[in-house]
């Protein structure tokens, strides 16, 4: 196996996750972790090779939830997201959510720069120019969250 290649994570019919190349069982937080560091795996089932990956996903976000690590994710997103299973649903959310996430992700980080660079004096205050990007990058996120919505 090449670094490059996903890890591969055996599920057994008694819900124990095994890292075939490690060889040891692991926990959906160990997988959480993986995510958060960006180590590609896959999640085969033990008997058929049935590719479990978005299952297991989903039962960490669900575990998350329980746990309400970060908050948890907003009750009416996860009834729409019940409510709305259809091909034009899962085609959305195969082709724009990504890019709307990653439009997400660069904005964090441009925003974080910018705080970073402005407040680099340590007395906190925020110039002009940035207190304009900061209103700018509000609306442009409201606009995303009002396209996410439906409304």
């Amino acid at each position: 196996m090449s670094e490059t290649d996903p890890v591969i994570v055996r599920k057994y019919g008694n819900r124990r996750l095994y890292r075939t190349d490690k060889s040891c069982y692991v926990t959906l937080n160990e997988l959480a972790a993986m995510v958060q560091t960006e180590q590609a795996f896959v999640v085969q089932d033990a008997k058929t090779d049935r590719d479990l990956t978005g299952v297991v996903l989903a039962q960490i976000l669900l575990e998350s939830q329980k746990a309400d690590e970060g908050g948890g994710l907003p009750l009416e997103l996860l009834r729409r997201l019940i409510r709305l299973q259809e091909p034009a649903f899962r085609d959305f959310v195969a082709h724009h959510l990504p890019r709307l996430m990653a439009l997400f992700l660069e904005d964090r980080a441009a925003t974080r720069a910018r705080l970073a660079a402005a407040t680099g004096g340590g007395n906190g205050a925020l110039d002009g120019e940035t207190v304009g990007q900061l209103q700018a990058l509000r609306v442009r996120l409201d606009q995303v969250l009002a396209g996410v919505q439906g409304g």
